[in-house]
């Protein structure tokens, strides 16, 4: 039986004795593993001809080490097991990168609420979805991991916690490669590591930047109107696959979105605090209760802020060949992020430094006041100057000499 053979970052012993004869060796994946790896060659495939990727050996060492994750099942609690594993995409850092893996994980243990006696500002993370479209209602469906490098080991990040996500909006920092390493920031304080800094913004771009034809999805339910949100994949035969053209034609809902957005407080599903209509009430609504926006929406209707054009772009790829050209659409608001389709197939992916675009220059708060300098005498205020307008020279001018006009 074929064997793929894939590094590890522990070094052979080379006074270790030979392998008996017939034995396997400790650092051989089998051909066949257990679990869905997708058909990655092909997406990979997708996002060349749309100009994305990493090149084909680079995209055979990936699926290589996404089917040895997928084989050694590094970093689970008792009873977990991963399912599925599929490429996210790629975080670039200072001194290493981040190769991102997304993992179905059966078997988690559900998060445990909070005490009666915990304080009352404190947001849980996301529930732990369940369900095979449970990724559009929850931001911690599924688990991630890391690895600097195809061949190196894969590094299970911790789920996205609201507290990481609401300083991740206000945090300005590149990643280094250091998971362990903590942050220091000026703007406010972070609370975790750069490994929670990462979760929290893969969280983030995972809900702006997650996508779908349109149809591929359907709203089961009705969620207008208050309802629980079913997002579940469409029937039979009632998506037929639309073309590179058309995947194109944003205005007319070519894409939507199959993420719901973050609310302000972290979630993806709103918590109370605890809070409770009064007796008198029993109808009232908790006035803080923050909404999402509408799910399935699509993509032309994004607000682009302060970046003074469409939050998302669009281009065939491939137009000497039109029935074969594949669309490819991408965020202005995450520069990296963006989704090739074409007929039944469709790819999200993600290379780039992990920052949004604010579109406005980032200055970051100044910590402390300049200090003057007492001994340059020229720069010494005028006991009638209130700096607030006027001349910028502090001292009063010289006295005009005889037969001269005064200085204005």
């Amino acid at each position: 039986m074929l064997r793929a053979k894939a590094k590890s970052m522990k070094q052979a012993d080379p006074d270790a004795p030979p392998p008996e004869e017939g034995a396997e060796a400790e650092d051989l994946v089998p051909a066949e593993v257990e679990g869905d790896l997708g058909d990655l060659l092909k997406d990979m495939g997708l996002l060349e001809r749309a100009g994305v990727g990493f090149g084909r050996e680079e995209n055979f060492r990936l699926f290589l080490a996404l089917k040895e994750l997928l084989y050694r099942q590094p970093g689970l609690a008792e009873g977990e097991k991963i399912a599925g594993v599929k490429l996210w995409g790629k975080v670039i850092g200072t001194r290493a990168d981040y190769v991102i893996a997304e993992c179905v994980v059966e078997g988690r243990v559900p998060t445990p609420p909070l005490r009666e006696d915990s304080d009352p500002a404190v947001v849980p993370p996301d529930d732990i979805g369940t369900g095979p479209t449970d990724f559009v209602t929850s931001s911690n469906q599924f688990v991630y991991y890391v690895t600097p490098a195809p061949g190196q080991a894969w590094t299970r990040l911790p789920d996205a916690q609201p507290a990481c996500i609401r300083a991740a909006r206000v945090v300005r920092k590149f990643f280094t490669g250091d998971l362990a390493q903590r942050m220091s920031t000026t703007k406010c304080p972070f609370p975790g590591t750069e490994a929670d800094l990462l979760r929290a913004q893969i969280a983030r771009i995972v809900a702006d930047c997650r996508v779908a034809p349109l149809g591929h999805l359907a709203d089961r339910t009705a969620y207008a109107e208050g309802g629980a949100l079913d997002v579940g994949l469409s029937d039979e035969g009632s998506f037929l696959g639309m073309t590179g053209q058309a995947l194109c034609e944003l205005t007319k809902c070519a894409w939507v979105h199959a993420a719901l957005s973050l609310l302000p407080q972290g979630r993806c599903q709103y918590y109370n605090y605890g809070w409770a209509p009064p007796d008198d009430q029993p109808g009232a609504q908790d006035p803080r209760k923050e909404t999402n926006l509408k799910a399935l929406r699509s993509l032309h209707l994004d607000d682009a802020g302060a970046l003074g054009g469409a939050a998302w772009s669009a281009q065939v790829c491939g137009a000497k060949a039109a029935q074969y050209a594949s669309a490819v659409v991408r965020s202005a608001r995450w520069p990296g992020a963006c989704a090739v389709g074409w007929g039944f197939h469709f790819v999200n992916f993600y290379v780039g430094s992990g920052l949004d675009e604010p579109g406005t220059m980032f200055a970051p708060a100044v910590t402390f006041q300049m200090c003057r300098d007492e001994s340059q005498g020229e720069y010494s205020r005028a006991p009638g100057c209130s700096g607030v307008a006027g001349d910028l020279n502090l001292e009063p001018p010289p006295p005009p000499e005889e037969g001269q006009a005064a200085a204005e």
